[in-house]
């Protein structure tokens, strides 16, 4: 029995192999971030979900290498935090899925001399992974073109750990009314432009869907709150519209398996979900992520005809129908996926420790 700490940018996939490293009687301890953003007053889904598997959750004030002062003062602050964890907790090894968080703590655990290893969940690799990878023991890719952009000797195409609800989930009668449901997602954070479409829009696309609407929890926005005030002043469409603050991963399988089409980003996880359950897609990436980052995750389901991409700006009732329409159109291609990776890299780091 080993102790392993989690932590990274990515929870949904991290989150799965943490769970499974549990099973096999092993201690977890996961750094991560309690609050979504620093203005947000709601937890964050991470949190949530951690904490709901029984894995204890510590609290990394790390910052991001920005030209943001305040985010700036906390670079060493986040250091220190994951440095006094890591001796405190004596991990056999640290297991990172990317971003500052990741980061802060594979450079701590280097500094200690314990293993890391290192996920890449997304088709380019930002700056935080490039980083990490160089002090990784091992690198797992879910995309095979990303092997340009880490060090081929120990780099090794796994694909993304699954969730038990993705692989299991079954489609079930969520409306009675006999129209295509639309599910709306915005990632585990949701997506306030995408939300805001939904709201000034609602009334005439209720005429050709019925929608399930995952708006996040942000304190900030109060998309959520909004959402349930708004369906309730549907009248008799109301039954036609599903707000959610977030889909856990132990329903996210059954919603996407019960959708007809899929609108929203485009983001790591939610990309590789769709490919995997052929689930036809208007993705509207981020526009500012590192290599467009987006964008690029979108591509991989142009290119079997599976989705349709339109940019914010270009996000309107008449293109959305106009995409929709294409995708009617579209017979999807298989996509050649790796699969879920949970065991491979469980075996795999194991066996190399």
């Amino acid at each position: 029995m080993g102790t392993f700490v989690f932590t990274g940018g990515h929870h949904n996939s991290a989150l799965v192999l943490a769970q499974y490293f549990v099973s096999q009687k092993h201690i977890v301890y996961w750094y991560g971030h309690k609050k979504s953003s620093r203005r947000d007053q709601n937890n964050s889904a991470e949190y949530i979900e951690v904490t709901a598997s029984k894995i204890k959750f510590f609290d990394l004030p790390a910052g991001r290498a920005n030209l943001n002062l305040s985010e700036l003062i906390r670079l060493p602050y986040g250091f220190l935090s994951a440095l006094k964890h890591l001796i405190n907790h004596k991990p056999t090894a640290v297991i990172s899925f990317g971003g500052y968080l990741g980061a802060t703590t594979a450079l701590a655990a280097y500094i200690l001399g314990i293993p890391i290893y290192l996920h890449e969940q997304t088709v380019v690799a930002g700056k935080a992974n490039l980083l990490i990878s160089r002090l990784a023991r091992r690198v797992y890719l879910t995309w095979n073109s990303s092997l340009k952009f880490f060090p081929k000797k120990k780099s090794l195409v796994v694909g993304l750990p699954l969730r038990n609800g993705i692989k299991t989930a079954k489609p079930k009668k969520i409306f009675d009314r006999k129209h295509p449901t639309l599910l709306v997602m915005g990632g585990k954070q949701g997506a306030h432009s995408v939300n805001q479409f939904i709201f000034e829009h609602i009334s005439d696309l209720l005429l050709d869907f019925n929608i399930i609407h995952q708006t996040g929890m942000s304190s900030e926005t109060g998309d959520y709150e909004r959402a349930l005030v708004l369906g309730g002043c549907l009248g008799s469409l109301s039954d036609s519209y599903l707000p959610m603050g977030y889909i856990t991963e132990n329903e996210i399988g059954t919603y996407l398996k019960s959708a007809d089409y899929y609108l929203g980003r485009s983001g790591a996880h939610i990309t590789y979900e769709l490919l995997l359950l052929q689930l036809k897609a208007v993705l509207v990436p981020l526009s500012f992520t590192h290599q467009r980052e987006q964008h690029k995750n979108a591509q991989e389901l142009v290119k079997v005809k599976q989705a349709v991409v339109l940019s914010q700006s270009n996000l309107t009732l008449k293109n959305l129908r106009g995409a929709i329409a294409e995708l009617k159109r579209l017979k999807p291609e298989k996509y050649d996926l790796n699969g879920d990776a949970t065991r491979e890299i469980y075996d795999d780091i194991t066996n190399t420790l």
